[in-house]
């Protein structure tokens, strides 16, 4: 038994001089980078609406620990009807500081599915909720966080898929255009012809928008004459 014993720890030590000697030392496991910073924990908030004598929503009444701490005034001046999806509240992270901001929707349009909001961002200083005027006026405006924008795509009635396209980054806790991108039906074109769709890009350049590409396209956005034939 004995001399299986040594037979053994001779085994291991001539592996471990071999791993030596090739320079193959056992791997070591990388120290993992600090974990940021917790964000302080959200108060718990819920909603509730102020409603108008006609049944439409007034304000909304944002309470806390059984309590009423703030009142919204809908961003439009004008009570808001519970009918197609308006009223709606949501929470999403809109200026990415980690904190939920509050949405309503105020109002939509059947016709191209283009829906209004008002935007309020969370303020974790004072722990309420502050009126976005900037966003408010964006049409289906949405928080792009694998890149910090805003997105607004407000799409347009025509004989195609006409929209235009905005993109916002904060700059000083407002918000500044970046680039923009529309498709829209040139109207002096023939109807029958499948290149009457023009489809512009603009990108920011020294604080202003220029164009960075105008093209015609068919109905699949395929380019139909070079840029030089306008």
């Amino acid at each position: 038994m004995l001399r299986v014993t040594l037979a053994c720890l001779a085994g291991v030590a001539v592996i471990a001089i071999f791993l030596a000697a090739q320079g193959g030392a056992m791997p070591q496991k990388e120290p993992s980078a600090p974990a940021p910073p917790a964000l302080p924990s959200l108060p718990e908030f819920h909603f509730a609406y102020a409603m108008g004598p006609e049944g439409k929503i007034r304000q909304v009444l944002v309470n806390r620990d059984n309590a009423q701490v703030q009142t919204l005034d809908s961003c439009t001046g004008q009570d808001v009807p519970q009918e197609n999806g308006l009223g709606k509240l949501a929470r999403q992270d809109f200026n990415f500081d980690g904190y939920p901001d509050l949405t309503m929707q105020v109002a939509f349009d059947p016709q191209t599915d283009n829906s209004s909001y008002c935007i309020w961002l969370y303020d974790p200083k004072t722990q309420t909720f502050v009126l976005s005027d900037e966003l408010s006026h964006l049409i289906n405006p949405q928080p792009d966080p694998s890149n910090k924008t805003v997105v607004a795509r407000t799409k347009i009635r025509c004989s195609g898929s006409c929209y235009v396209e905005e993109t916002y980054e904060w700059s000083k806790e407002h918000l500044a255009p970046i680039r923009e991108e529309s498709l829209t039906e040139d109207t002096l074109v023939p109807p029958w012809s499948d290149c009457r769709w023009v489809w512009e890009v603009q990108k920011e350049k020294n604080g202003k928008l220029v164009d960075i590409n105008r093209e015609r396209v068919d109905p699949g956005g395929v380019m139909c004459e070079p840029r030089s034939a306008w």
